[in-house]
C-alpha cells in the first residue's frame, strides 16, 4: 500500500504528518511512503532526510492525492 504525505496548506501550520523516522518504520511494515517536496520544511525535516529514510519525494501534491492509497495529514483536507 502507498502512503502519501502532502504539504500542509493551513496558514501558520508548522507540523508535518510524519517524520523521517516514523516513515522508515512504516516502510519496514511494507508500506511505500511518498512525501511532497517541502512538506517537512516548516517542521525542520528536509527532503534529504526523507530520502535517507527511504521515502520517495513527489514534486507536487497532485501525484500524492492521485497515487496514494492512504493520505497522512495533520489537518483535514481542504476542498
Amino acid at each position: 500500500m502507498k502512503i502519501g504525505v502532502p504539504r500542509e496548506l493551513y496558514a501558520g501550520e508548522k507540523r508535518v504528518a510524519t517524520t523521517p523516522d516514523v516513515a522508515a518504520q512504516l516502510m519496514k511494515l511494507g508500506f511505500t511512503v511518498t512525501v511532497e517536496s517541502g512538506a517537512g520544511a516548516s517542521a525542520s525535516f528536509s527532503d534529504e532526510a526523507y530520502k535517507a529514510a527511504g521515502c520517495d519525494i513527489a514534486a507536487s501534491a497532485d501525484s500524492i492525492w492521485s497515487d496514494s492509497d492512504i493520505i497522512l495529514k495533520v489537518r483535514a483536507p481542504d476542498e
